[in-house]
């Protein structure tokens, strides 16, 4: 049994990585934007926890988004 190649070259993981980071910071500021200065809790604007929130928010978001695009186009 010969070994299957890989769908995913070294450059598309590095290339994927940085979008993913990239996208999830992003995300990360729109999530900060909504919460610190629409919603307004009680977390104020400079607040460190505010930006941890915000920005693991952010990472879930679009960690579902690229779970998902894969799903779709790989695993169904």
């Amino acid at each position: 049994m010969s070994p299957q190649p890989s769908d995913f070259s070294g450059f598309m993981v590095v290339f994927l990585s940085f979008s993913f980071l990239a996208i999830s910071y992003f995300m990360g500021m729109l999530v900060h934007s909504a919460l610190m200065y629409e919603d307004k809790g009680n977390i104020g604007k400079d607040s460190r926890s505010g930006w941890v929130l915000s920005m693991v928010a952010g990472t879930g978001i679009t960690g579902w988004m690229f779970y998902y695009g894969y799903y779709v186009n790989f695993l169904r």
